[in-house]
Protein backbone atom coordinates (compact mmCIF):
# COMPACT_ATOMS: atom_id res chain seq x y z
CA UNK A 1 0.00 0.00 0.00
CA UNK A 2 1.22 3.08 -0.59
CA UNK A 3 2.14 5.84 2.22
CA UNK A 4 -0.91 7.23 4.25
CA UNK A 5 0.15 8.26 7.31
CA UNK A 6 -2.15 8.66 10.22
CA UNK A 7 -1.74 12.30 11.75
CA UNK A 8 -4.59 12.37 14.45
CA UNK A 9 -5.91 9.83 17.11
CA UNK A 10 -9.01 10.19 18.97
CA UNK A 11 -10.26 7.40 21.74
CA UNK A 12 -12.99 7.98 24.08
CA UNK A 13 -13.26 4.99 26.32
CA UNK A 14 -14.29 4.31 30.24
CA UNK A 15 -10.66 4.70 30.79
CA UNK A 16 -10.92 8.37 29.10
CA UNK A 17 -14.93 9.04 29.07
CA UNK A 18 -13.64 13.36 28.15
CA UNK A 19 -11.86 11.91 25.11
CA UNK A 20 -8.05 12.77 26.17
CA UNK A 21 -5.72 10.22 24.41
CA UNK A 22 -3.12 10.62 26.86
CA UNK A 23 -4.84 9.64 30.04
CA UNK A 24 -6.49 6.62 28.13
CA UNK A 25 -3.11 5.90 27.09
CA UNK A 26 -1.62 6.65 30.58
CA UNK A 27 -4.44 4.41 32.23
CA UNK A 28 -4.35 1.54 29.59
CA UNK A 29 -0.38 1.12 30.47
CA UNK A 30 -0.84 1.20 34.39
CA UNK A 31 -2.91 -1.48 33.88
CA UNK A 32 -6.02 0.09 35.03
CA UNK A 33 -9.49 -1.96 34.54
CA UNK A 34 -12.74 0.08 34.28
CA UNK A 35 -15.05 -2.81 34.30
CA UNK A 36 -17.84 -2.48 36.80
CA UNK A 37 -21.28 -3.88 37.85
CA UNK A 38 -23.49 -2.03 35.34
CA UNK A 39 -25.35 1.48 35.88
CA UNK A 40 -26.57 1.98 32.68
CA UNK A 41 -29.66 -0.19 32.80
CA UNK A 42 -31.06 -2.36 35.23
CA UNK A 43 -28.71 -5.86 34.71
CA UNK A 44 -30.66 -8.09 38.09
CA UNK A 45 -32.37 -10.10 35.47
CA UNK A 46 -28.84 -11.34 34.72
CA UNK A 47 -26.39 -13.46 35.89
CA UNK A 48 -23.54 -11.77 34.27
CA UNK A 49 -23.79 -8.05 35.57
CA UNK A 50 -20.65 -6.37 34.69
CA UNK A 51 -19.15 -4.24 31.80
CA UNK A 52 -16.96 -1.23 30.86
CA UNK A 53 -19.29 1.51 30.34
CA UNK A 54 -19.29 5.41 30.80
CA UNK A 55 -21.29 6.94 33.28
CA UNK A 56 -24.46 8.28 31.01
CA UNK A 57 -24.50 10.93 33.12
CA UNK A 58 -21.74 12.83 31.60
CA UNK A 59 -22.87 12.70 28.30
CA UNK A 60 -25.81 14.57 29.46
CA UNK A 61 -28.27 11.72 30.61
CA UNK A 62 -30.77 10.11 28.90
CA UNK A 63 -31.79 12.17 26.14
CA UNK A 64 -28.34 12.01 24.51
CA UNK A 65 -27.53 9.16 22.08
CA UNK A 66 -24.68 7.37 23.82
CA UNK A 67 -23.21 6.13 20.36
CA UNK A 68 -23.73 9.65 18.56
CA UNK A 69 -22.46 11.52 22.01
CA UNK A 70 -19.14 9.15 21.69
CA UNK A 71 -18.59 9.30 17.65
CA UNK A 72 -18.94 13.26 17.66
CA UNK A 73 -16.40 13.57 20.92
CA UNK A 74 -13.80 10.85 19.20
CA UNK A 75 -14.51 12.65 15.91
CA UNK A 76 -13.54 16.48 17.07
CA UNK A 77 -10.47 14.83 19.27
CA UNK A 78 -9.51 13.01 16.09
CA UNK A 79 -9.50 16.59 13.76
CA UNK A 80 -7.69 18.95 16.57
CA UNK A 81 -5.05 16.44 17.23
CA UNK A 82 -4.52 16.15 13.69
CA UNK A 83 -4.62 20.18 13.83
CA UNK A 84 -7.77 20.53 11.42
CA UNK A 85 -11.06 22.26 12.78
CA UNK A 86 -13.74 20.24 11.48
CA UNK A 87 -14.06 23.18 8.68
CA UNK A 88 -10.74 23.30 7.96
CA UNK A 89 -10.25 19.35 7.32
CA UNK A 90 -13.62 19.93 4.86
CA UNK A 91 -11.90 21.96 2.79
CA UNK A 92 -10.87 19.56 0.57
CA UNK A 93 -14.00 19.38 -1.25
CA UNK A 94 -14.76 15.30 -2.31
CA UNK A 95 -10.79 14.73 -1.55
CA UNK A 96 -11.85 14.77 2.34
CA UNK A 97 -14.50 11.43 3.27
CA UNK A 98 -14.98 9.49 6.33
CA UNK A 99 -15.82 5.75 6.96
CA UNK A 100 -17.43 4.50 10.24
CA UNK A 101 -17.76 1.22 11.54
CA UNK A 102 -20.48 0.36 13.79
CA UNK A 103 -22.40 -2.67 14.74
CA UNK A 104 -25.71 -1.30 16.35
CA UNK A 105 -25.52 2.42 15.57
CA UNK A 106 -28.17 4.57 16.77
CA UNK A 107 -30.28 1.62 17.25
CA UNK A 108 -30.29 2.38 21.30
CA UNK A 109 -32.12 5.82 20.21
CA UNK A 110 -34.54 4.33 18.03
CA UNK A 111 -35.85 1.58 20.57
CA UNK A 112 -36.26 3.96 23.44
CA UNK A 113 -38.14 6.08 20.87
CA UNK A 114 -40.40 3.42 19.93
CA UNK A 115 -41.00 2.46 23.76
CA UNK A 116 -41.78 5.60 24.06
CA UNK A 117 -44.13 6.42 21.30
CA UNK A 118 -46.30 2.80 21.28
CA UNK A 119 -47.07 1.02 18.62
CA UNK A 120 -46.84 2.46 14.81
CA UNK A 121 -44.03 4.39 15.42
CA UNK A 122 -41.90 2.20 14.25
CA UNK A 123 -41.00 4.12 10.70
CA UNK A 124 -40.13 7.07 12.47
CA UNK A 125 -37.83 5.56 15.11
CA UNK A 126 -36.00 4.34 11.85
CA UNK A 127 -35.99 7.14 9.83
CA UNK A 128 -33.92 8.81 12.43
CA UNK A 129 -31.46 6.25 13.70
CA UNK A 130 -30.73 3.57 10.75
CA UNK A 131 -26.87 2.80 10.94
CA UNK A 132 -25.67 5.03 8.46
CA UNK A 133 -27.09 8.14 10.38
CA UNK A 134 -23.82 8.35 12.64
CA UNK A 135 -21.94 8.74 9.47
CA UNK A 136 -24.29 10.85 8.03
CA UNK A 137 -24.27 13.34 10.94
CA UNK A 138 -20.72 13.58 11.43
CA UNK A 139 -20.04 14.44 7.68
CA UNK A 140 -23.09 17.24 7.33
CA UNK A 141 -21.36 18.59 10.48
CA UNK A 142 -18.28 18.92 9.33
CA UNK A 143 -18.74 19.95 6.04
CA UNK A 144 -17.11 16.52 4.61
CA UNK A 145 -18.23 16.23 0.56
CA UNK A 146 -16.60 13.72 -0.66
CA UNK A 147 -16.94 10.05 0.02
CA UNK A 148 -19.28 9.13 3.34
CA UNK A 149 -19.37 5.30 3.94
CA UNK A 150 -20.98 3.18 6.63
CA UNK A 151 -18.96 -0.38 7.43
CA UNK A 152 -21.12 -2.77 9.43
CA UNK A 153 -18.44 -6.39 9.74
CA UNK A 154 -19.39 -7.23 13.13
CA UNK A 155 -16.36 -6.75 15.54
CA UNK A 156 -14.25 -5.90 12.76
CA UNK A 157 -16.23 -2.72 11.23
CA UNK A 158 -13.67 -0.30 12.93
CA UNK A 159 -10.45 -1.85 11.78
CA UNK A 160 -12.15 -2.68 8.18
CA UNK A 161 -13.87 1.47 8.39
CA UNK A 162 -9.88 2.27 8.61
CA UNK A 163 -8.14 -0.39 6.19
CA UNK A 164 -10.81 0.98 3.38
CA UNK A 165 -9.93 4.85 4.18
CA UNK A 166 -6.93 3.99 3.90
CA UNK A 167 -7.22 2.36 0.15
CA UNK A 168 -9.18 5.31 -0.97
CA UNK A 169 -6.07 7.69 -0.21
CA UNK A 170 -3.57 5.49 -1.48
CA UNK A 171 -5.77 4.97 -4.64
CA UNK A 172 -5.59 8.32 -5.11
CA UNK A 173 -9.49 9.14 -4.39
CA UNK A 174 -8.93 11.32 -1.21
CA UNK A 175 -6.14 12.90 0.37
CA UNK A 176 -7.64 12.71 3.90
CA UNK A 177 -10.08 10.64 5.34
CA UNK A 178 -11.57 10.19 8.90
CA UNK A 179 -11.98 6.38 9.97
CA UNK A 180 -12.95 4.30 12.66
CA UNK A 181 -15.42 3.06 15.09
CA UNK A 182 -18.28 3.21 17.72
CA UNK A 183 -20.87 1.43 19.40
CA UNK A 184 -22.46 1.84 22.89
CA UNK A 185 -23.15 -0.65 25.48
CA UNK A 186 -27.10 -1.12 25.80
CA UNK A 187 -29.30 -4.19 27.23
CA UNK A 188 -30.71 -4.82 23.52
CA UNK A 189 -26.74 -6.66 22.79
CA UNK A 190 -26.15 -7.21 26.18
CA UNK A 191 -29.26 -9.94 26.48
CA UNK A 192 -27.76 -11.60 22.86
CA UNK A 193 -24.35 -12.26 24.71
CA UNK A 194 -25.83 -13.24 28.18
CA UNK A 195 -28.27 -15.69 25.63
CA UNK A 196 -24.51 -17.12 24.03
CA UNK A 197 -23.32 -17.53 27.58
CA UNK A 198 -20.12 -15.29 26.15
CA UNK A 199 -20.14 -12.97 29.34
CA UNK A 200 -17.67 -12.82 32.34
CA UNK A 201 -19.40 -12.50 35.63
CA UNK A 202 -16.39 -10.54 36.62
CA UNK A 203 -13.09 -9.72 34.82
CA UNK A 204 -12.03 -10.59 31.29
CA UNK A 205 -8.65 -13.11 31.45
CA UNK A 206 -7.67 -12.98 27.57
CA UNK A 207 -5.10 -16.20 26.60
CA UNK A 208 -5.39 -17.06 30.57
CA UNK A 209 -6.58 -20.43 31.34
CA UNK A 210 -8.94 -19.25 34.19
CA UNK A 211 -10.90 -17.14 31.67
CA UNK A 212 -14.44 -16.88 32.28
CA UNK A 213 -15.59 -14.93 29.11
CA UNK A 214 -15.82 -11.17 27.40
CA UNK A 215 -16.98 -8.23 28.97
CA UNK A 216 -19.26 -6.00 26.44
CA UNK A 217 -17.98 -1.92 26.74
CA UNK A 218 -18.68 1.54 25.40
CA UNK A 219 -16.22 3.26 23.08
CA UNK A 220 -15.18 5.24 20.00
CA UNK A 221 -11.95 5.45 18.07
CA UNK A 222 -11.17 8.01 14.53
CA UNK A 223 -7.83 8.17 12.85
CA UNK A 224 -7.00 11.06 10.68
CA UNK A 225 -5.34 9.53 7.81
CA UNK A 226 -3.69 11.53 5.36
CA UNK A 227 -1.95 11.18 1.78
CA UNK A 228 1.99 11.28 2.91
CA UNK A 229 2.22 14.33 0.06
CA UNK A 230 -0.74 16.14 1.81
CA UNK A 231 0.22 15.79 5.22
CA UNK A 232 4.13 16.78 4.75
CA UNK A 233 3.19 19.72 2.78
CA UNK A 234 0.83 21.11 5.62
CA UNK A 235 3.66 19.94 8.46
CA UNK A 236 1.24 17.57 10.02
CA UNK A 237 2.89 15.35 12.78
CA UNK A 238 2.91 11.79 11.89
CA UNK A 239 2.00 8.40 14.21
CA UNK A 240 3.09 6.03 11.85
CA UNK A 241 1.82 4.97 8.35
CA UNK A 242 -0.99 2.49 7.42
CA UNK A 243 1.35 -0.18 5.46
CA UNK A 244 -1.12 -3.34 4.89
CA UNK A 245 -4.39 -4.32 5.34
CA UNK A 246 -6.49 -7.54 4.46
CA UNK A 247 -10.17 -9.00 5.42
CA UNK A 248 -10.86 -12.62 4.73
CA UNK A 249 -13.80 -14.80 5.96
CA UNK A 250 -13.93 -17.99 7.48
CA UNK A 251 -17.36 -19.13 5.89
CA UNK A 252 -17.94 -21.08 8.87
CA UNK A 253 -20.55 -20.57 11.41
CA UNK A 254 -22.81 -17.33 12.27
CA UNK A 255 -20.93 -16.95 15.88
CA UNK A 256 -18.40 -19.33 16.34
CA UNK A 257 -14.80 -18.67 14.97
CA UNK A 258 -13.49 -21.25 12.69
CA UNK A 259 -11.15 -23.56 15.87
CA UNK A 260 -7.66 -23.65 13.18
CA UNK A 261 -7.77 -20.22 12.72
CA UNK A 262 -7.76 -20.61 8.97
CA UNK A 263 -9.66 -17.01 7.97
CA UNK A 264 -7.28 -14.67 10.28
CA UNK A 265 -4.26 -16.65 8.94
CA UNK A 266 -5.04 -15.71 5.57
CA UNK A 267 -6.05 -12.12 6.87
CA UNK A 268 -2.80 -11.70 8.51
CA UNK A 269 -0.73 -13.30 5.71
CA UNK A 270 -2.58 -11.03 2.69
CA UNK A 271 -1.66 -7.95 4.85
CA UNK A 272 1.63 -8.34 5.34
CA UNK A 273 1.63 -9.42 1.40
CA UNK A 274 0.05 -5.46 1.12
CA UNK A 275 2.60 -4.03 3.00
CA UNK A 276 5.40 -6.23 1.28
CA UNK A 277 7.16 -6.79 4.70
CA UNK A 278 8.37 -10.64 5.58
CA UNK A 279 6.64 -12.21 8.74
CA UNK A 280 9.66 -11.24 10.96
CA UNK A 281 9.59 -7.60 10.27
CA UNK A 282 6.61 -7.99 13.07
CA UNK A 283 7.55 -6.39 16.73
CA UNK A 284 4.21 -6.22 17.83
CA UNK A 285 0.53 -8.13 17.63
CA UNK A 286 -2.29 -5.95 19.34
CA UNK A 287 -4.62 -9.19 19.36
CA UNK A 288 -8.46 -9.09 19.00
CA UNK A 289 -8.38 -10.88 22.34
CA UNK A 290 -11.64 -11.62 23.95
CA UNK A 291 -11.23 -13.98 26.69
CA UNK A 292 -13.24 -16.43 25.20
CA UNK A 293 -11.89 -20.07 24.73
CA UNK A 294 -12.44 -20.49 21.20
CA UNK A 295 -11.33 -16.71 20.02
CA UNK A 296 -8.10 -17.27 22.23
CA UNK A 297 -7.00 -20.44 20.38
CA UNK A 298 -8.11 -20.08 17.01
CA UNK A 299 -5.70 -15.98 17.41
CA UNK A 300 -2.98 -17.91 18.91
CA UNK A 301 -3.03 -20.70 16.24
CA UNK A 302 -3.56 -17.79 13.22
CA UNK A 303 -0.39 -15.91 14.84
CA UNK A 304 1.78 -19.02 14.84
CA UNK A 305 0.75 -20.19 11.14
CA UNK A 306 1.11 -16.44 9.89
CA UNK A 307 4.40 -15.14 11.52
CA UNK A 308 5.52 -18.81 12.44
CA UNK A 309 8.59 -19.90 14.15
CA UNK A 310 9.29 -17.67 16.67
CA UNK A 311 7.48 -18.53 19.03
CA UNK A 312 7.72 -16.60 22.93
CA UNK A 313 9.98 -13.88 21.45
CA UNK A 314 7.29 -12.18 19.85
CA UNK A 315 4.87 -9.89 22.02
CA UNK A 316 0.96 -10.51 21.56
CA UNK A 317 -1.73 -8.55 24.15
CA UNK A 318 -4.72 -7.57 24.57
CA UNK A 319 -6.66 -4.64 26.13
CA UNK A 320 -9.82 -5.92 26.42
CA UNK A 321 -9.24 -6.78 29.97
CA UNK A 322 -8.87 -2.95 30.86
CA UNK A 323 -12.04 -1.72 28.43
CA UNK A 324 -14.12 -4.51 27.76
CA UNK A 325 -15.24 -5.46 23.57
CA UNK A 326 -16.49 -2.47 22.34
CA UNK A 327 -17.70 -3.78 18.97
CA UNK A 328 -17.50 -1.78 16.40
CA UNK A 329 -15.32 0.79 18.18
CA UNK A 330 -12.68 -2.24 19.24
CA UNK A 331 -10.49 -2.34 16.58
CA UNK A 332 -10.51 1.48 15.84
CA UNK A 333 -9.24 1.95 19.61
CA UNK A 334 -6.87 -1.05 19.49
CA UNK A 335 -5.28 0.15 16.09
CA UNK A 336 -4.60 3.39 18.09
CA UNK A 337 -2.97 1.64 20.87
CA UNK A 338 -0.54 0.28 17.90
CA UNK A 339 0.01 3.57 16.96
CA UNK A 340 0.93 5.00 20.44
CA UNK A 341 3.19 1.56 20.87
CA UNK A 342 5.17 2.77 18.29
CA UNK A 343 5.01 6.31 19.58
CA UNK A 344 6.71 5.53 23.23
CA UNK A 345 8.16 2.14 22.70
CA UNK A 346 5.77 0.81 25.59
CA UNK A 347 3.55 -2.60 24.99
CA UNK A 348 0.59 -2.08 26.47
CA UNK A 349 -0.40 -5.10 29.46
CA UNK A 350 -2.70 -8.31 29.34
CA UNK A 351 -4.09 -7.44 32.62
CA UNK A 352 -6.24 -10.33 34.70
CA UNK A 353 -3.56 -13.09 33.55
CA UNK A 354 -3.81 -15.35 36.48
CA UNK A 355 -2.98 -19.03 34.85
CA UNK A 356 -0.56 -20.05 31.40
CA UNK A 357 -2.97 -21.61 29.11
CA UNK A 358 -1.14 -24.72 26.95
CA UNK A 359 -3.42 -23.71 24.18
CA UNK A 360 -2.17 -19.96 23.96
CA UNK A 361 1.74 -20.49 24.15
CA UNK A 362 2.44 -16.63 23.42
CA UNK A 363 4.03 -13.83 25.22
CA UNK A 364 1.28 -11.97 26.64
CA UNK A 365 2.66 -9.54 27.69
CA UNK A 366 0.98 -10.18 31.43
CA UNK A 367 -0.10 -7.52 34.06
CA UNK A 368 2.38 -5.15 33.29
CA UNK A 369 3.34 -2.53 30.58
CA UNK A 370 6.66 -3.35 28.92
CA UNK A 371 9.16 -1.12 26.94
CA UNK A 372 10.05 -2.39 23.80
CA UNK A 373 11.18 -0.80 20.30
CA UNK A 374 8.54 -1.21 17.98
CA UNK A 375 8.66 -0.22 13.67
CA UNK A 376 6.10 -2.51 13.02
CA UNK A 377 2.40 -3.01 14.68
CA UNK A 378 -0.45 -5.26 13.73
CA UNK A 379 -3.72 -4.75 14.77
CA UNK A 380 -6.11 -8.04 14.28
CA UNK A 381 -9.83 -8.26 14.24
CA UNK A 382 -12.05 -11.18 14.44
CA UNK A 383 -16.05 -10.61 14.57
CA UNK A 384 -19.59 -12.70 14.43
CA UNK A 385 -20.22 -14.18 11.03
CA UNK A 386 -15.95 -15.09 9.98
CA UNK A 387 -15.30 -12.04 9.39
CA UNK A 388 -11.34 -11.75 10.21
CA UNK A 389 -9.41 -8.24 9.60
CA UNK A 390 -5.58 -7.05 9.92
CA UNK A 391 -3.80 -3.87 9.63
CA UNK A 392 -0.68 -2.99 9.96
CA UNK A 393 1.41 -0.01 11.02
CA UNK A 394 5.02 1.30 10.53
CA UNK A 395 6.38 3.79 12.49
CA UNK A 396 8.71 5.58 9.63
CA UNK A 397 6.54 5.60 6.64
CA UNK A 398 8.37 4.54 3.26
Amino acid sequence: MNAVLVTGIGVVSPLSPDGDMERFWTSLCAGACAIRVIRSFDASPYSCRVAAEIDRSAMGGEETDPAWWMADLAFRRALADAGFSPGEAAEGGARTGLVVGTVLGGLHSGLRYLAGNGPGTGASALKGYPLRALADRLAREAGIEGPVLTVSTACASGSDAIGIAARRIARGEVDVAVAGGVDALFEFSFSGFHALKALTRDLVRPFSRNRTGLALGDGAAFLVLERAASARARGARSYGAVAGYAALADAVHLTAPDREGRGLTGSITACLRDAGLPPDAVDYVNAHGTGTLYNDWMECKAIERAIGGRGRALPVSSIKGAIGHTFGAAGAIEAAACLLAIRDGLLPPTIHHEEEDPGCDIDCVPDKARPAKVRAALSLSAGFGGQNSALLFLGDAP
